[in-house]
């Protein structure tokens, strides 16, 4: 519910803190971790905006306080409150992100005018992309909620089929203790101070991993959830006229490390070079076939070769392997 920065643009990670206490101002930190407060006039009501949310606390008593972590793609908050309403307009790249909020004591309400909201018992909610308005009303004394947003891109890249999610899926039970380790590391990055290059490079990796669990293992269910080596066959037959496709390319549009991409290929008995020579070929050897009047060059180009030299190593070995195949 924190609107990303556009100095984020060129970061990694930037930890937002507010509080707010009753009937007083709203105390908060800019991006440089400076606080401020200004002063409330006695006997104004409990309501007051940050970023593009719009917090009421009931009676005027009790304390809000949160804090989070915001990365490029994914973002991080752990929040406490007594009875509060808050109110968050989704517009704009808010309104295109998927947010999963998960109730770790009291009582909260979470409703849309579009009702697009996904629930799972007990305590989990997911707020898909281009969902409208959202309210948040808790309605105990005290109560402790974890948020979780993704980029749509990356939502897609876990869940392209969130909308088939089966009522059955909604009504079954999560397992929360096999979240807890899940929640801690969201909880710790919100509270993480030190915000060293080289750790939070490391971090990012590991918050997209945290993020993408949590969104398959709550809802998975009912889902088409695409294996990594499938989501990795799929991008490499999609874009392999790409003379520049990589296996870093690759793994920065899947959102995983190059080595969790190799360990991917590397249990399906193949490599990414082999994966991407073989798309390129069979590409090359149906362009020879429908069009036989093409040059090799003209076919290299089309294919992704970067030059006739290489498609005709390609196509030497594709012979190869398929003189191996008929001898057996």
């Amino acid at each position: 519910m924190f609107d990303r920065n556009d100095l984020l643009k060129d970061g990694k990670l930037s930890n937002v803190r507010f509080e707010k206490v009753g009937n007083e101002s709203l105390r908060t930190n800019n991006v440089n971790a400076t606080d401020y407060s200004s002063p409330r006039p006695n006997g104004a009501g409990g309501a007051e905006s940050v970023g593009n949310t719009r917090i009421h606390i009931a009676n005027g008593t009790g304390k809000v306080a949160a804090r989070s972590a915001i990365f490029p793609e994914v973002s991080f908050s752990h929040m406490t409150m007594p009875a509060t309403v808050m109110e968050w307009k989704r517009e704009g790249a808010t309104a295109k992100m998927a947010t999963m909020t998960f109730l770790l004591h009291g009582h909260v309400e979470i409703s849309t005018a579009d009702n697009k909201i996904l629930k799972r018992r007990p305590g989990v909610f997911l707020i898909p992309p281009e969902t409208g308005d959202v309210v948040f009303k808790t309605t105990v004394p005290a109560n402790e909620l974890i948020g979780v947003s993704l980029s749509s891109r990356l939502f897609a890249t876990i869940l392209p089929d969130y909308k088939t999610y089966s009522m059955m899926g909604q009504n079954s039970k999560l397992d929360v203790v096999s979240l807890q380790p899940l929640l801690a590391f969201v909880v710790s990055a919100c509270n993480l101070n030190n915000q060293h290059s080289q750790m939070v490079d490391t971090l990012e990796t590991v918050a997209n991993d945290v993020a993408r669990s949590l969104l398959i293992a709550c809802f998975g269910q009912g889902m088409s959830v695409m294996p990594l080596i499938e989501r990795v066959r799929k991008y490499v037959a999609e874009n392999y006229t790409d003379s520049a496709l990589s296996v870093t390319k690759t793994a920065e549009h899947e959102n995983v490390s190059v080595r969790t991409v190799q360990l991917a290929l590397q249990e399906a008995d193949t490599n990414f070079t082999a994966l991407v020579r073989r798309a390129r070929t069979e590409a090359a050897l149906e362009l020879r076939k429908s069009q036989p009047s093409l040059t090799l060059m003209e076919i290299g180009d089309r294919c992704g070769f970067g030059s006739v030299s290489s498609l005709r190593r390609a196509l030497k070995i594709h012979e190869e392997m398929e003189d191996d195949e008929g001898e057996e």
